[in-house]
This record gives C-alpha cells, structure tokens and sequence, in this order.
C-alpha cells in the first residue's frame, strides 16, 4: 500500500467505523487515562461507556475519530507501541503539547501535519 493510500484508509476508517467499535479499539490501544485525555471527560467510566453503549456527544465523537485517524497513520507507518508513544509525548509541532492535548483542542490540521512530520514525510503529498 502506498503512502497516500495509507493515509486515505485511517481517514475512511476513522469516518465509517462505528464509533463503538473506534472507541474499543482506541481503549485497547491506548487506555482510558488517553482517551479522557483527547476527549477532555472527567468520569473515568465514560470511555468504556461509549465502547459498549452510549454514543458520546458529536463533539467527543468528532475528537474520537480525529484520535483513531492519527493513531491509524501512525501504527501504519511506525508500530502499535511507537503510536501510543506519539500520541502520548509532549510534541515540538504541537508548541510542546501533545497529541492528545491537541485533539481535545480541536487542532486537527496541526495533528495531522505533526503526525506527518513524524513519519518522515511518508505522507506527504
């Protein structure tokens, strides 16, 4: 698969997959701690809340498939360990925050660059 088809596919996973699914697979890979981190919730039980039954607000869910897409290019390019890394590390393209931080604000063209960046370029294009 090439570099640009990589990037087409997080995209349409993170826009198709049911969001119960995304949030299991994000919990899996990250953990709740990350994923209260990216959506900015305060009750650590929302997150498995929403991997089993209630979808979260459209907001948390637009931070949600921004995560899962970024998370997506990352494990692709580099590894599952290496991804969780990323997201989790404070960021020089992110002013020093990290991924995570970033997706909460909404910095989604910010992410998605520094994901690129990280990747070497693999992306770009």
């Amino acid at each position: 698969m090439n570099d640009n088809n990589i990037k087409a596919k997080a995209y349409t996973d993170s826009m198709t997959m049911e969001i119960h699914l995304l949030t299991a697979e994000l919990l899996k890979e990250l953990g709740p701690t990350a994923i209260q981190v990216m959506t900015g919730t305060r009750d650590r039980s929302m997150p498995s809340r929403w991997a089993r039954e209630d979808g979260p607000k459209p907001r948390t869910e637009q931070q949600l498939r921004l995560g899962y897409r970024v998370w997506v290019m990352m494990r692709d390019a580099e590894t599952a360990r290496v991804a969780a890394a990323w997201m989790m590390g404070a960021n020089p393209q992110l002013g020093e925050d990290t991924p995570l931080t970033a997706i909460r604000e909404g910095r989604a063209g910010e992410v998605v660059s520094a994901a690129t960046v990280f990747a070497g370029g693999m992306f770009a294009g």
